[in-house]
């Protein structure tokens, strides 16, 4: 009975500000023809001296919630996070769903190739579902990390197949169990 959603937000945590999560569930209500929602329950994710970015949320029929996101900053290379998700009782503690291998260092956040130079594109393959009591979730971070002799040798750009030339993100798919 409820819509629950999520966006990119700036938060302020030990006098930094970060980018944050925001999320909140919406009652939606039908009376003579008209949709309206009232906003039900509401709450921010943070993790100081870091950032979480580009939330994905999913919802079991029981109204059990996680939400994935990419946790980036000072502690972590790019890595796929979660946390549980309570319309009562806010966010559960974040967990890391896969650790960062390195940095990021993709094409798109370069000014040469299109990119706007302070920052690369990234959380645009975030997703979650539901399936019985099970969500599951996707999210970006760095799988791999190579040398600059690794990324030359033969195949070039590929690190040993664990990567593409001008990428080296990863897309991980968790599955989280919610009772």
């Amino acid at each position: 009975g409820l819509l629950w959603g999520a966006l990119d937000t700036a938060i302020t945590i030990n006098h930094q500000v970060k980018a944050g999560i925001e999320w909140f569930t919406v009652k939606p209500s039908v009376a003579s023809g008209s949709v309206s929602g009232a906003v039900h329950s509401q709450g921010y994710m943070g993790l100081a001296g870091n950032n979480l970015t580009y939330p994905a949320i999913g919802v079991t029929r029981a109204g059990k919630a996680a939400i994935a996101f990419t946790i980036v900053g000072n502690d972590y290379f790019p890595s796929a996070g979660y946390a549980r998700l309570s319309s009562t009782n806010g966010a559960g503690p974040i967990e890391v769903a896969a650790l960062g291998a390195g940095p990021e260092d993709g094409f798109s956040g370069y000014k040469a190739y299109g990119g706007g130079g302070t920052r690369p594109r990234w959380g645009d393959y975030g997703a979650a579902a539901s399936d019985g009591n099970s969500i599951w979730l996707a999210s970006e971070y760095i799988g791999q990390s190579c040398t600059l002799a690794q990324y030359t040798a033969t195949p070039f750009g590929s690190c040993n197949g664990t990567r593409t030339a001008l990428a080296n993100w990863d897309t991980r798919i968790s599955q989280v169990v919610v009772q």
